[in-house]
């Protein structure tokens, strides 16, 4: 209680701060970083000392360095914890305001700005790709080791879907050995990305699987030519500072490079934690950029990343900005997966999890895999153990901020334990 009320001092005495100086001195964001006690939000507050108690054995056991977690309830931040370090070469501590490679959860952030444009009217999500990027125009697949013609256009749709036929270049067969021989994400930039890949076959009829791929880079790139802006300025302007999200971008400014710290694995011999440097994974970095990866490429802090999450289970709204419309939000977290959609399913788990345009949906809760889960759940996660997911039966936003590959069974019990914590 007396850590509460602590943190009630620091919000009274920010609020006087702004009032005296103006919102541009902190944009407007509080300095607390806890907004309610659990209990108003209903969660239980000794059930997400377990949460934290967990988050310390993995820093003790070596499976990761640092970690933040980020819940709310009910529109209330409840939970925003810090742990270990986020600096492995010089044990800065993590702080509330590190900075953090988000990967993949960039995805959903892209899709939202296209979803902004669609609806603008700018386009159709049937509509084919080719009449906004022609070089997609005259597409091939990949047969038994020999192209042949597509049978039918790559929609944006499906770029939103994952069933464009795109892979990612993370084996060395087929398409993606392709795409390993090319360096993709060697591109000076997304039309140079964009029309290299075209070039390329694709791995099956667009369509007709489920595949996760560079869909949602092509997607920025759509992002671009439609809006005739860069990525990063359409998503600054139309997206960032409209949300007040002030710590996100492709490229770690100058003055803030202290607050990012180093990303690791497990050394494959040794079992033992390793600094990873930065362009390990297709490339993507975040200094000198030249390519931005409207798919894998955003850093962000939890805070900010919260305030988008937010306004996704705000129904398109957060503070009274209106980024999409209530309707176009519930469709887009809808699964958008013909039931017989051929190949494996989302991940392996056909009709259990589905995918909306820009995220994955829990269709069947109970068919999940055994995990604790609610359908109409929606949700994704990064590379390096990145995770968010929205809950919107029980209200609930968590997000969970580490900086290590190959994150499992790690983020499953962290699920586990933030369902545990609902009152």
């Amino acid at each position: 209680m007396a850590r509460w009320i602590l943190w009630l001092a620091v919000g009274v005495a920010a609020t006087a701060l702004l009032a005296g100086c103006g919102q541009d001195l902190l944009d407007g964001r509080p300095l607390v970083s806890e907004t309610a006690e659990p209990a108003a939000a209903g969660m239980a507050a000794e059930r997400l000392q377990r949460l934290d108690a967990y988050i310390e054995e993995q820093i003790e056991a070596g499976q990761i360095v640092g970690a933040q977690v980020m819940l709310a309830r009910n529109d209330l931040v409840v939970h925003n914890e810090v742990f270990g370090v986020r600096d492995l070469r010089d044990g800065t501590p993590v702080t509330h305001d590190t900075l953090w490679r988000i990967y993949s959860m960039t995805k959903p952030v892209t899709s939202v700005a296209v979803m902004m444009l669609h609806e603008e009217g700018h386009f159709g999500l049937d509509d084919p790709l080719a009449d906004y990027l022609p070089e997609f125009a005259e597409m091939t697949v990949l047969r038994d080791g020999e192209r042949a013609a597509a049978k039918q256009p790559i929609t944006i749709r499906q770029l939103l879907t994952h069933t464009a036929g795109f892979s990612y270049g993370f084996t060395n067969e087929g398409v993606d050995a392709l795409y390993r021989q090319e360096q993709l994400f060697a591109a000076q930039d997304l039309a140079a990305f964009s029309r290299q890949l075209a070039t390329l076959p694709l791995a099956f009829e667009p369509g007709t699987r489920w595949h996760y791929g560079v869909s949602t880079d092509v997607l920025g790139r759509l992002v671009e030519v439609v809006s005739g802006q860069p990525l990063d300025a359409f998503l600054t302007e139309r997206l960032f500072e409209p949300l007040r999200m002030v710590d996100t971008f492709f490229e770690v400014p100058a003055d803030k490079l202290d607050r990012f710290g180093t990303n690791h694995r497990l050394n494959p011999d040794s079992g033992e934690i390793e600094v990873v440097p930065d362009g390990s994974l297709a490339g993507v970095r975040w200094q000198e950029v030249g390519l931005l990866s409207g798919g894998a490429g955003l850093v962000s802090t939890a805070d900010d990343y919260m305030r988008f999450a937010r306004m996704l289970r705000g129904g398109g709204s957060l503070d009274g900005v209106r980024i999409l419309s209530p309707k176009t939000l519930s469709w887009m977290t809808r699964s958008h997966l013909p039931r017989d959609l051929a190949g494996e399913g989302v991940f392996g788990r056909s009709g259990a999890i589905g995918f909306g345009l820009g995220f994955a949906v829990i269709d069947d809760a109970a068919g999940w895999s055994g995990r604790v889960g609610t359908t109409g759940e929606y949700w994704w996660a990064g590379a390096a153990g990145t995770l968010f997911w929205i809950d919107p039966e029980y209200d609930v936003i968590a997000i969970l901020m580490i900086q290590r590959f190959q994150a499992e069974p790690l983020r499953e019990t962290f699920r586990t334990l933030v369902n545990a914590a609902i009152e």
